[in-house]
C-alpha cells in the first residue's frame, strides 16, 4: 500500500494547484451566506473525486491492469495522453502568444455567477470541474494507474484513495480556512484576483508537468 501511495503522490499536485477549482471556492466565500455555499461546493468536489478515483481504478482491474505485468497497451494509452497534453501546451501557448499585451485576463461567465448559483447547480459546477478539467482528469487517471501497479484489497483501496483526494483538495480546502480568520475576505479577493490574472500560466504549467510524467512512464513501461 505504501508503494502504491508513494507512485500516486506526484499526481495530487494537479489537484492541490489547479486554479479554477480554488477560483470557484473563493467567489462562493465572498458571496451572501458564502460558508454554506463553499461547504457544499468542498463536500461534493471530495466525494465526486473520490468515486471517479475509485470507478477508474476498478476499471483498471477489470481488464486485467493488475499488477506489475501490465500489458503494452497501457503505456501505449499513458504515451497518448502524454503527447495530447504536450498539444494542448502548444495550444495554449500559441493562444498567449496571440493575446494583446496589457490585456486583462476576462473572467469566465460561471466564475461571474458563483455568487448567485443555488446548490443543485453548485453541485454541478464541481462536478464538472472534475470530469471535464484535463488537469483535474490527468491527476486522477494518473494516481489510478500508479494505485494500480500494486493489487490491494477492497478496503484498502478505499483508505488510499481518500488519503490521496484529501491531499489533493488541500488547495480546494484552504481558502475555508483564510475565511475563517481575520481579515479573510481581504486576502480572498487578492488571491480570486490573483489566480483569474496567473490562471493560463498555472495550467499551462501543469499540463506540461503532467505531459511529462505520462510520457516517461508510458516510454517506461513499453522500454522494459
Amino acid at each position: 500500500m505504501g508503494k502504491a501511495f508513494a507512485d500516486m503522490l506526484p499526481y495530487t499536485l494537479g489537484l492541490i494547484v489547479s486554479p479554477f477549482p480554488v477560483v470557484a471556492v473563493v467567489a462562493l466565500l465572498i458571496s451572501a451566506n458564502g460558508r454554506a455555499k463553499a461547504l457544499v461546493f468542498e463536500a461534493t468536489w471530495l466525494i465526486m473525486s473520490w468515486v471517479v478515483l475509485l470507478v477508474l481504478i476498478a476499471l483498471l482491474g477489470a481488464v486485467g491492469v493488475t499488477g506489475h505485468a501490465r500489458p503494452d497497451w497501457v503505456g501505449w494509452i499513458s504515451v497518448i495522453i502524454g503527447v495530447f497534453l504536450f498539444l494542448m501546451v502548444f495550444a495554449g501557448i500559441r493562444r498567449a502568444a496571440r493575446r494583446k499585451q496589457g490585456k486583462d485576463p476576462e473572467v469566465p461567465r460561471w466564475i461571474a455567477a458563483m455568487d448567485t448559483m443555488t446548490p443543485p447547480k453548485i453541485v454541478g459546477v464541481a462536478a464538472m470541474l472534475i470530469v471535464v478539467n484535463p488537469v483535474n482528469l490527468a491527476s486522477l487517471a494518473g494516481g489510478a494507474i500508479a494505485a494500480s501497479h500494486e493489487p490491494l484489497p477492497f478496503g484498502r483501496q478505499l483508505i488510499l484513495a481518500a488519503v490521496f483526494v484529501v491531499i489533493g483538495s488541500l488547495g480546494v480546502l484552504a481558502p475555508y480556512a483564510t475565511a475563517l480568520s481575520g481579515g479573510g475576505e481581504q486576502r480572498l479577493q487578492r488571491m480570486r484576483g490573483w489566480l483569474i490574472q496567473h490562471n493560463s500560466a498555472l495550467t499551462l504549467l501543469l499540463v506540461l508537468v503532467f505531459a511529462v510524467l505520462f510520457l516517461a512512464k508510458g516510454l517506461r513501461a513499453l522500454l522494459t
